[in-house]
């Protein structure tokens, strides 16, 4: 690989940020032949992720996901984003697997499991 995917999203970010909507589309078309041909193309989920991220980022906007088996109380959506006192995108997704409890992702990258599941294993873990 050539360039990192960080790399890749920032120079898109680039490029696209400050283009007129043609160009976007030229500039889009030059970004796919440029991973084609330094064979970094099948990077290109990660690659859209992290541009995702640095635009998320660039707007002061925290991007949380939050998986439950019922939709999530607005009580809970305030409290979030009274606590992390920034703009917010919040992601519901069903997880009928999750008993019991919720899972938050933050930025994809921080992750808190209140499911019932990891409390039960945490219990496990301290009676072995």
């Amino acid at each position: 690989m050539k360039y990192t995917n960080k790399q890749y999203a920032a120079a898109l970010l680039a490029v696209v940020q400050n283009a007129a909507e043609k160009k976007r589309l030229e500039a889009l078309e030059r970004f796919l032949k440029i991973l084609t041909r330094n064979h970094d193309y099948r990077h290109l989920p990660a690659i859209l992720r992290q541009l995702e991220r640095l635009h998320l980022t660039e707007r002061g906007i925290q991007k949380v996901e939050i998986y439950a088996a019922d939709p999530v109380p607005t009580d809970l959506k305030r409290e979030i984003e009274k606590i992390l006192a920034k703009k917010i995108i919040f992601i519901e997704k069903k997880n009928p697997d999750l008993i019991a409890g919720i899972r938050i992702l933050i930025n994809d990258e921080l992750l808190i499991d209140a499911s019932a599941k990891r409390q039960i294993q945490k219990m496990l873990a301290i009676n072995k």
